[in-house]
């Protein structure tokens, strides 16, 4: 009975194809040169071997399953580590797979494609960061177009703004003379006429008097008193002589030509 357990034992804690016992079983995930296990298939780090068994009782544990980024390593169809890489189906392959469907296809190694595809790597980066610098360049210089821009604005703004003002005060002063001038005018016009209207006035209680004093004798009953009157009425006014007024064209000057 305990030597079967023992067998039993064995059977549990030996690789299956060499038959001897296991020893430290192992878990990695520092992404190193790795290896299989026999049992579980799962990958691990030679580098990082870590002890992975219950000291009190003695069994195995199994092995962690693989991160994402180990699974990609390995051929789906062969379980081999792809270290080689198919430059015809830009493909990275196992050791099984140049055997097998990628027999007679340009390949290298996984790190040969690596050294290679970095250097195109950090030949595009170049080309991109001269991009990016030139562009900036470009961006530079547009923003100095754009306050160049600017700045010519402010300025025509500025001066514009001048020529307004002073276009302002020229009118607003040539305003001024105009007035001036149309009030000038205005009392010289005004004064002439009121001249003019006083002489008549007073040429108009003349005549009424000499109208009175014509009535007075006209009603002289006495003959002899009206003939010795008659002589002393002003003479007589030529026909035709009467005053008559004429109505003066303005001399106010027109607007336009005082502008």
């Amino acid at each position: 009975m305990e030597q079967q357990a023992v067998q039993l034992d064995r059977d549990t804690f030996s690789c299956p194809i060499c038959l001897d016992l296991l020893k430290d079983p192992v878990t990695t995930s520092c992404g190193h040169t790795i290896k299989s296990c026999l049992v579980c298939l799962t990958s691990y780090c030679e580098k990082h071997l870590q002890p992975h068994y219950d000291s009190a009782t003695f069994k195995k544990h199994k092995l962690v399953e693989p991160s994402k980024n180990l699974q990609e390593k390995i051929c789906s169809k062969h379980d081999e580590v792809m270290k080689m890489f198919c430059r015809t189906d830009q493909k990275c392959i196992c050791a099984f797979c140049l055997l097998d469907e990628h027999k007679g296809h340009d390949t290298v190694s996984a790190a040969a494609e690596r050294t290679n595809k970095q250097r195109e790597l950090e030949e595009r980066r170049g080309n991109i960061h001269q991009g990016i610098q030139d562009r900036e360049k470009d961006v530079k210089l547009l923003q100095q177009e754009v306050e160049a821009i600017n700045h010519s604005a402010d300025k025509t703004v500025e001066d514009s703004e001048k020529i307004f003002t002073e276009l302002i005060r020229l009118l607003q002063k040539r305003s001024s003379d105009v007035k001036h001038h149309i009030r000038s005018q205005q009392e010289d016009e005004v004064s002439r006429v009121k001249d003019v209207q006083e002489k008549l006035e007073q040429e108009i209680t003349e005549l009424k008097r000499k109208d009175a004093e014509l009535e007075q004798l006209s009603h002289t009953e006495d003959h002899n008193q009206f003939l010795l009157n008659y002589p002393s009425l002003p003479p007589r006014e030529p026909k035709g002589s009467s005053r008559t007024f004429t109505k003066q064209p303005s001399k106010l000057i027109l607007l336009e030509k005082l502008i």
